[in-house]
């Protein structure tokens, strides 16, 4: 029953991180690989790899950048870099959604709405809630995110190769109960899924992944 997140399916984005002060710090290639089994984690989701391609230059780049994860500016927490990690989504009759990337430079992406559609309420003017508890391992994110997402227009989008017919565009705020609102508006497509994902985060910062490219095995 899996179509986006369907195991011969993989998914490359172009990622932007775009600092408070409006630099472009990186650009990077980030792909997504479905596996067909049930994350480890918790059995309810199906697992997904996702796969960095950041440099040494990257980790340069980030050393003048505190992580916002950090509690005290002074003393701040350092960055871990990773290649690759497999994580969860859900994509079934009711709702899809995913865990957003978000290692590396991409930490920021915990404290917003996490892409998530509700397919009962996809149509103009249709909106959901939910809710996020962050817990201790997550620093100064740590505390309680109300999320609000509602459904704009459908329209036609072009990511690559592929012209794609009536895309969503969702808005979408989190409230954190302590560093404010950070905001995701996304692109969710009904066998493609979340195409296009622009984040702004309470401190000015911005994170976007767009689409690139979808690789069929066996086509």
């Amino acid at each position: 029953s899996l179509v986006i997140f369907n195991p011969n399916r993989n998914y490359s984005y172009q990622a932007f991180f775009v600092s408070p002060s409006g630099d472009t710090l990186t650009r990077e290639q980030i792909t997504l690989q479905p596996n067909g089994q049930p994350w480890k984690y918790d059995k309810t989701q199906t697992a997904f790899e996702i796969k960095y391609n950041n440099t040494p230059e990257d980790s340069l780049t980030f050393l003048s950048y505190v992580n916002p994860q950090s509690k005290k500016k002074k003393k701040p927490k350092s960055y871990v870099w990773i290649d690759a990690e497999t994580t969860g989504a859900i994509e079934d009759g009711q709702q899809v959604w995913m865990h957003p990337i978000r290692s590396n430079q991409y930490n920021y992406t915990e404290i917003a709405p996490f892409p998530k559609v509700m397919l009962d309420s996809l149509r103009a003017g249709g909106e959901w809630n939910n809710a996020l508890l962050i817990m201790m391992g997550w620093g100064a994110f740590k505390g309680k995110v109300a999320n609000h997402y509602q459904a704009v227009r459908q329209e036609t989008r072009t990511y690559g190769s592929l012209t794609l017919e009536d895309c969503w565009l969702i808005r979408s705020v989190g409230k954190h109960s302590k560093l404010g609102n950070s905001y995701l508006d996304f692109y969710f497509h009904p066998e493609y899924g979340f195409v296009e994902m622009n984040y702004r985060f309470y401190d000015g910062a911005k994170i976007t992944y767009v689409l690139e490219e979808v690789r069929e095995k066996g086509v």
